[in-house]
């Protein structure tokens, strides 16, 4: 009898226990992407929330007696009543060259079907970019590999340029190629010392899948996808992963990147 309450005594010397504090509320209502919770006190702008079975929501509309929230992802499985947490937490995006050669949704998460990203820092969503006198000057050519293009305009490493046309004028075309002439210009390039290549991001929002599947078939054999990423918002996802997709610009981290955002 001695030795089981000695058991017992060491068991109850040696138990930890933990308090966690944790700001709750219920959903009381879903409707289009959009949720309105109750009793959410404290939540922050642009904070992330978790809703039941994994699911995460952006806080945008703070009011006095409930917060207004959008859905990031597939909200049909939401419904009344069910708890949501928040997470203290800004909403974040993993960056960096672990991304290089993957399709990615707007929250980062891999939609290739290789397996997870290799990233182990995450940027907020909304960032503020450096100042003027913090960038660097425009000092090295970015080369399109269209002739008349590079001829006409010249384009400098950190400038931007909007590709501006009607439908089915040759707009995605040109991005396209220029992601490929890049991809060439790092192969030819690539250890050569002061050299510093450049990365592509393609933003491809409310397009089918099928168009999404398409350019990835090219610029795959076009040996270019080892230097881009690809961000999809198809037609088929939700309107706050279309909304969100274009801001969170530079993937990558630091460094240099020229972009595309194709509708």
């Amino acid at each position: 009898m001695s030795t089981l309450l000695e058991d017992i005594e060491s068991q109850i010397n040696g138990l930890k226990t933990q308090v966690a504090k944790s700001n709750v509320g219920t959903v009381r209502e879903i409707m289009d992407g959009v949720a309105k919770i109750e009793g959410l006190a404290g939540a922050a702008l642009n904070e992330m929330l978790e809703f039941p079975g994994g699911v995460f929501g952006l806080a945008l509309n703070l009011e006095e007696t409930e917060v207004g929230a959008i859905i990031l992802g597939n909200y049909l499985g939401i419904k009344e009543g069910d708890e949501v947490k928040t997470t203290g937490k800004l909403l974040q995006i993993p960056v960096g060259k672990g991304l290089l050669g993957r399709v990615v949704n707007m929250l980062g998460q891999p939609i290739d079907g290789k397996g997870p990203v290799d990233s182990q820092v995450s940027y907020p969503l909304e960032k503020l970019a450096p100042g003027v006198m913090k960038r660097k000057s425009v000092s090295q050519p970015v080369q399109t590999g269209i002739m008349p293009i590079d001829a006409m305009i010249p384009i400098g490493r950190g400038q931007r340029e909007l590709i501006i046309g009607d439908r089915a004028t040759g707009k995605t075309t040109i991005a396209i190629d220029t992601i490929i002439n890049q991809a060439r210009i790092n192969k030819a390039n690539e250890g050569k010392a002061g050299f510093r290549p450049l990365y592509s991001i393609y933003v491809a929002i409310g397009q089918k899948q099928s168009n999404v599947a398409r350019v990835i078939g090219i610029l795959e054999e076009a040996g270019a996808m080892p230097y881009t990423v690809i961000v999809a918002a198809s037609a088929s996802d939700s309107a706050t992963m279309q909304y969100l997709a274009p801001l969170p610009e530079r993937r990558l981290g630091s460094g240099s990147w020229t972009m595309a955002w194709m509708r």
